[in-house]
């Protein structure tokens, strides 16, 4: 059991550079241009292999902050409908920049719901 631990920790000390990455992008969406998002979205594509510990810890992210704005539930929200579009063999690309904008749209009030 011990060893499982250990792997996890040293995965998670791996992957901090990562979720550093994450923070700055996703932690300040009221403030960031969409056109900024949409070029770090690059290195989401490069974690594909990861991408639901991604969205789960973006998720862990949005939480906190739902005190702030409750906007922020409906951005989890998305997340999970992201999950289950992955999990569906969607595309993924095409998954992901949905995920993006709609998210960025949430968060800056420009999400439309016609």
């Amino acid at each position: 059991m011990q060893n499982g631990s250990v792997k996890k920790a040293i995965s998670l000390k791996d992957r901090e550079k990562e979720y550093t990455k994450i923070d700055r992008i996703f932690g300040n969406l009221e403030n960031i241009d969409i056109i900024d998002l949409m070029e770090a979205k690059d290195y989401i594509f490069k974690t594909k292999e990861d991408i639901e510990d991604i969205l789960s810890y973006i998720n862990l992210k949005f939480f906190d902050k739902i005190r702030l704005n409750s906007k922020y539930i409906e951005c989890m929200k998305i997340i999970e409908d992201t999950k289950e579009r992955l999990i569906k063999n969607n595309n993924f690309d095409m998954t992901i920049d949905n995920f993006i904008m709609t998210v960025w749209e949430e968060v800056n009030g420009k999400y439309n719901r016609s």
